[in-house]
């Protein structure tokens, strides 16, 4: 009699491990296409005493591995880094604006109009020209200059918003490192790895970092050269603090400036595209404004005005530059010209009707001034936005190498990680069998019970 009643309760027992098998498999079917989710696996383990004493569910676990984990936390940086600089980049190209459309095409009427005033040197309309098409390729270098200034200061903006949500993720990790210990005695330790591991790699696709694992399942992180991001349940937050004379962020992990110390991610991207790559664009600007207004200033300075009077400057600046720097931004004709444009100086000797000062000044359109009397203006221009394109297209290209190398490994953790409904449905039936066999097997005992008792009876 007592074996019946163990044999009752060992199909009893049976029968909800093979129904919580069943629940684990709808589970990881229900959750086929959600993003970070690890499929479940359910152990069974045999009931050790007494001997025969059936089945019974050992745990639940998450299929990882995480050595692909890792390799992922590795190379999502490089390709979120890349894709931040082509798009920052993009809009810089686009910034420069369409070719002959922009300085290169003002370079050409400003050296048009001189070319027609060595024609009429005496003509009042010629010389207005020539000071039409000088305020305008000083406001064009104005206008580029302020356009790029503006990219470096979008770059600035987003770098202030990603640091703000990093502390948010890194705060979210610290709360799950906090529940950990408690939710791993039941399956609610499993969906908090799961929203752990979408949460780093988030971070990854951030900026680069580090990971450290807990014995409970939580994680450190790491930022920068190995400053402490999140420990255990604490996080400790980066802060962006301005900086003089452009007022751009600082990155401060406490009293540590680790600006230079982050290099991947979308922050790495940012800080590279505000901090080296629009400024270098900015400084060919300003060589290219510095060397123009040498020039022409040069050859305008060895003429005579429509006065008799030697030639002055016929560019000046709002604002001095240091060196070349802000050369650009400080363009302009200079208001003695603006005020009065008989100033501007066409002959070469003190005689009515002379052009020679105009006809030197318009032949500087040809003439190898800049790197070392290598280019001419325009080539100089070229180069910018030659520069602009290149530096874009070779971040695209990096993207797109960085983007697919990331699938592939994705696919691999997918292989690992990623539920299969085929391999499910097999589990499904796998376990809706078991079921079966053991309602019967329970039946079976119930039936043989109510028989002997029936006897005992009679």
């Amino acid at each position: 009699m007592p074996g019946l009643f163990d044999s009752l309760t060992m199909g009893a027992r049976s029968l909800q491990a093979q129904q919580f098998g069943i629940n684990i498999t709808g589970q990881n079917i229900s959750n086929v296409n959600t993003a970070g989710y690890s499929r479940r696996r359910t152990d069974f383990a045999e009931v050790p005493m007494p001997a025969g004493g059936g089945v019974e569910v050992e745990g639940v676990r998450s299929i990882r591995d995480s050595l692909l984990e890792r390799r992922l936390l590795a190379q999502v940086p490089l390709g979120t880094y890349d894709a931040t600089v082509a798009d920052a980049l993009a809009v810089v190209e686009t910034s420069l604006g369409r070719s002959g459309d922009t300085l290169d095409a003002r370079l050409t009427e400003f050296f048009d109009a001189f070319a027609e005033l060595a024609e009429s040197p005496t003509s009042a309309v010629a010389r207005r020209e020539v000071q039409v098409a000088g305020e305008a390729l000083a406001s064009s270098f104005n206008e580029t200059a302020s356009r790029l200034e503006s990219n470096r200061t979008d770059a600035d903006v987003r770098l202030r918003n990603t640091v703000d949500e990093i502390n948010t993720i890194a705060t979210r990790v610290a709360e799950i490192n906090a529940a950990l210990p408690a939710a791993n005695a039941s399956q609610g330790g499993l969906t908090l790895r799961d929203e752990q591991a979408a949460l780093l790699r988030r971070l990854a696709e951030l900026s680069s970092v580090g990971t450290i694992g807990r014995e409970d399942g939580g994680v450190d992180v790491t930022i920068g050269n190995g400053r402490a991001l999140v420990v255990g349940a604490n996080a400790y937050e980066i802060e962006a603090v301005s900086t003089a004379p452009a007022g751009y962020a600082a990155l401060m992990a406490g009293e540590f400036d680790i600006t230079s110390e982050v290099t991947g991610g979308t922050v790495g991207g940012l800080l590279h595209v505000r901090d080296s790559a629009i400024p270098s664009y900015l400084a060919s600007l300003d060589a290219l404004a510095s060397q123009t207004a040498a020039s022409v200033n040069g050859q305008h300075a060895t003429g005579f005005d429509l006065n008799g009077a030697a030639g002055g400057s016929f560019f000046s600046y709002s604002a001095p530059p240091l060196g070349v720097s802000g050369a650009a931004a400080g363009l302009r004709v200079d208001p003695a010209i603006v005020a009065d444009n008989s100033l501007i100086a066409a002959a070469g000797v003190a005689l009515p009707g002379d052009n020679a000062a105009a006809r030197a000044i318009a032949a500087l359109r040809n003439q190898r001034v800049l790197n070392g009397n290598t280019a001419t203006l325009s080539d100089g221009w070229g180069n910018i936005v030659y520069s602009v394109g290149s530096d874009a297209q070779g971040a695209v290209n990096a993207r797109d190498t960085h983007e697919t190398i990331t699938r592939e490994i994705d696919a691999l953790r997918d292989q690992v990680s990623g539920v299969s409904l085929d391999e499910e449905a097999l589990n499904l039936l796998k376990f809706q069998r078991a079921y079966e066999a053991n309602a019967k097997f329970f039946s079976t005992i119930d039936s043989m019970l109510e028989t002997l008792m029936n006897s005992y009876r009679r």
